[in-house]
């Protein structure tokens, strides 16, 4: 194992607390092959981008968790994590963010950039702050309690839990599996298939290339298709608009309990322009497109 370690201190001790710009922890790990990161901030933020084939550069931020009085505290322990950062490897495997004594995480906030080989699977967990990551191999799974997560040019599976903040997800090769508890979901160009629900917050699921299952308690859901699969959207109170892909043979099953269904798709089926519901087949025929809400109109194109 091979490591460079840079310590800035500003402003240690009586006015640690004080200072407006984070002590800095920079590591360089060897690695030879794939990698598996484990990183972990709470509070705090992740940032994980593609570098070397030959290492993991981790860059750590320390400053104390402003509004907090514990401000000796947090000096003492910035000064121990500067010593000691939670940065641990066993190979290819790297664990960041779990300290030996978790006490040391009282009263600081810790910031995470890390550059990674691009054939690495990533677990992310934050408590509070942003999640992001790109350009890595995958699959990926992220979990944060509140902060808004990107995950972008990842080619294998992604996983993504949020209880408050928005979740994008673009250009994913793998299938993509998304809840969110409070926040709007936003994936666009997923070749795999998409299973996408949140409980107040609308989604967007664009240009995709396989099934999606979409559902909101509370918002709008958009859905587009480059190739024709399996559609499932369920909003109880929003609207549903669907882009069917182009040319493509579809069975349609679609309900609105209290809005009319439209659109270039249905217009030669429409026997009233109140409809609340139509099932018919487009085209030849093919995957189901099953749509239903309960307070809001549904367009098909």
């Amino acid at each position: 194992m091979g490591w460079v370690l840079r310590i800035s201190v500003p402003l240690l001790f009586g006015a640690c607390a004080l200072a407006s710009e984070p002590t800095t922890v920079d590591r360089t790990l060897a690695v030879t092959g794939p990698v598996t990161l484990d990183v972990r901030a709470d509070p705090g933020g992740i940032i994980i981008t593609t570098g070397s084939s030959a290492s993991v550069v981790v860059h750590a931020f320390i400053k104390p968790l402003y509004g907090r009085l514990d401000f000796e505290i947090a000096e003492a322990n910035i000064l121990a994590l500067t010593k000691d950062p939670p940065i641990e490897q066993s190979g290819n495997h790297i664990r960041i963010g779990y300290a030996k004594d978790p006490s040391l995480l009282r009263a600081v906030t810790i910031r995470y950039e890390i550059e990674t080989p691009r054939e690495t699977a990533v677990q992310a967990h934050t408590e509070s702050g942003g999640i992001r990551i790109e350009g890595i191999t995958g699959p990926v799974e992220a979990v944060t309690s509140s902060g808004r997560t990107q995950i972008s040019n990842v080619e294998a599976d992604i996983k993504v839990a949020d209880h408050s903040g928005a979740i994008v997800v673009r250009s994913a090769g793998g299938n993509v599996f998304v809840r969110n508890e409070s926040g709007g979901i936003e994936l666009s160009s997923i070749r795999g298939s998409v299973d996408a629900e949140t409980t107040s917050g609308s989604i967007d699921a664009l240009q995709l290339g396989s099934s999606i299952h979409a559902e909101t308690t509370s918002g709008a859901i958009r859905i587009s298709q480059v190739s024709p699969a399996a559609i499932r959207a369920l909003s109880r109170s929003g609207a549903i608009k669907v882009v069917l892909a182009s040319g493509a043979g579809y069975q349609l099953d679609a309900m609105s309990h209290s809005g009319k269904i439209a659109g270039t798709a249905t217009s030669e089926f429409q026997t009233t322009k109140n409809a609340h519901s139509l099932k018919v087949q487009i085209g030849s025929g093919g995957p189901l497109v099953d749509l239903d809400t309960h307070s809001s109109k549904i367009e098909i194109d």
